[in-house]
């Protein structure tokens, strides 16, 4: 029995998630997210509204509200005078994308490493087990939201709302592009995916910056490189990627989960 000290909403804080109740056209938005994301809809097909709200159950006026949010996270766009089309995977827009992401997030890697607590490992740990789950039994939309907790607690440990809020539209922005150039039919994007998010995080438990930077980077590039073939060198970056103080032998052995 709580005393009468106790709020109710202190008594569970952070042991259970809010339920989110969802509009209609945010409901309608994640259907049509989960559609694209494991390929029943296809990267540059054209949506027929009509067609589709009758599918979904709803009107029109909601359906254009629901598509309204997925241009924004930019999963469709809509062409004057032709319609609405499901984004295709475009490697040039990607590849500027990963480098502003190159440029900002291994600050917040960073940081995270300095401030990495026992508490917010085991929940990045948890999250990657998500991930390695998802992936096995290919659930892409649980794989993907574990995948964006999991740089949200990191941008988070940064302590910079500017640069988390900055991150947060890259990534978004990347992770579509990461739903849309992968093979809907393979697992191997997401159980890369997967152990690319492992190494990260065991460059994070080091507690040292510069490592956690450059199995981050070393990570990063080689995740998107052989599985989206962006061609996105390190010596290309902006900021180095590998300090001088850094041995080579560091990344291996995270590599190899030593």
């Amino acid at each position: 029995m709580l005393s009468k000290s106790t709020s109710p909403a202190i008594e569970f804080a952070g042991k259970v998630k809010p339920i989110r109740v969802q509009s209609a056209p945010q409901a309608a938005a994640q259907a049509i997210r989960e559609a694209i994301t494991i390929g029943t809809l296809k990267p540059g097909q054209r949506l027929i509204e009509q067609k589709l709200a009758a599918s979904l159950g709803i009107g029109q006026p909601t359906l254009r509200e629901a598509l309204k949010e997925l241009e924004y996270e930019g999963f469709v766009h809509k062409i004057p005078q032709k319609g609405t089309y499901i984004t295709t995977f475009d490697k040039k827009d990607c590849r500027e994308l990963l480098e502003v992401r190159m440029s900002l997030e291994p600050l917040a890697i960073e940081r995270a490493a300095a401030r990495l607590t026992p508490e917010i490992e085991k929940d990045l740990s948890r999250l990657v087990g998500g991930m390695r789950t998802a992936a096995e039994t290919f659930d892409v939309p649980r794989f993907c939201s574990c995948d964006a907790e999991f740089h949200h607690k990191i941008a988070g440990l940064a302590n910079n709302r500017r640069l988390a809020k900055t991150l947060e539209s890259i990534l978004s922005q990347l992770l579509v592009y990461g739903t849309l150039g992968r093979n809907p039919a393979s697992r191997k994007e997401l159980v890369d995916g997967a152990e690319q998010h492992r190494r990260i995080l065991a460059g994070l438990a080091t507690g040292n910056p510069s490592i956690a930077r450059a199995v981050f980077v070393t990570e990063t590039l080689k995740h998107w490189n052989d599985n989206f073939q962006v061609d996105l060198q390190a010596n290309e970056l902006s900021a180095p990627a590998l300090p001088s103080e850094l041995q080579p032998t560091t990344v291996s052995v995270l590599r190899k989960g030593k």
